[in-house]
């Protein structure tokens, strides 16, 4: 195979890039994927399966250098997969309708690293140079607490239509307006969204930017009462139900 030569989306280095899936294959990202990019996804309706780039093996793209790929890995990698077991099974026990509180048992700020580790490789290589400080953040596996301008929210999510949106600006005409400025990834069990300088797309999502705050190494119990939001469009920050979008 022909070898991916480029920048590296988190150290900026330029040279051989490797596979990087988002999320990674243990958190349920193993199955064949339709990848559809661009203009294929304007106008698609919510029963419209449009034709794209298959990708065996899981979403994936060619974004890290060997280095970073390998240290996010080792470091955040089990404890976010451990994370997205356990929010699956809750879906699954919940029939894919929770609505209570339910116990977390994880590391905090190992979830989150991975977390921001899989914006970088949605956006582009730009995105690393304009937030040094998210890679001071995902490089140093001790560095606790995030800059205030960043905020990560998360949402249970059971569509088989997946989203991977880098830097975009939403604005709202509703009973007010609103701009919003933010990057999404959704992939079962759970959505992400990282907003920069900016409020949520949406209320509902839930908070988690404190996980942030603990120690690599320390261990806890958080209970936690995730929404669970619908993504039938392409669009980021749409979370209409199928009875809420028009025909």
């Amino acid at each position: 195979m022909r070898q991916k030569i480029g920048t590296c989306h988190i150290c900026g280095s330029n040279g051989k890039l490797t596979k990087e899936h988002v999320p990674p294959q243990r958190a349920f990202n193993k199955q064949k994927v339709v990848s559809v990019v661009g203009r294929k996804l304007i106008g698609i309706g919510p029963d419209d399966f449009p034709k794209g780039e298959i990708q065996q093996g899981g979403a994936h793209s060619y974004t890290l250098c060997s280095n970073c790929n390998n240290k996010t890995g080792h470091w955040y990698g089990n404890g976010f997969i451990d994370f997205c077991y356990q929010g699956m099974e809750y879906l699954y026990k919940s029939k894919g309708e929770p609505s209570l509180y339910y116990m977390y048992y994880l590391f905090p700020l190992q979830v989150i690293k991975q977390i921001v580790t899989m914006f970088f490789s949605v956006n582009t290589s730009a995105f690393s140079q304009k937030n040094p400080e998210l890679v001071r953040f995902v490089l140093n596996k001790e560095q606790t607490y995030l800059p205030t301008k960043y905020r990560i929210y998360a949402y249970y999510n059971i569509s088989n239509r997946c989203r991977y949106v880098g830097v975009t600006s939403l604005l709202k005409i509703e009973n007010s307006m609103s701009s919003h400025t933010f990057c999404e990834i959704n992939h079962p069990p759970f959505g992400y969204v990282l907003t920069l300088n900016s409020d949520p797309p949406d209320e509902r999502l839930e908070d988690i930017t404190f996980f942030a705050n603990y120690p690599y190494n320390e261990f806890k119990v958080i209970t936690i009462n995730f929404p669970v939001l619908e993504t039938h469009l392409p669009h980021p920050g749409d979370y209409r139900t199928r009875n809420e979008i028009p025909n």
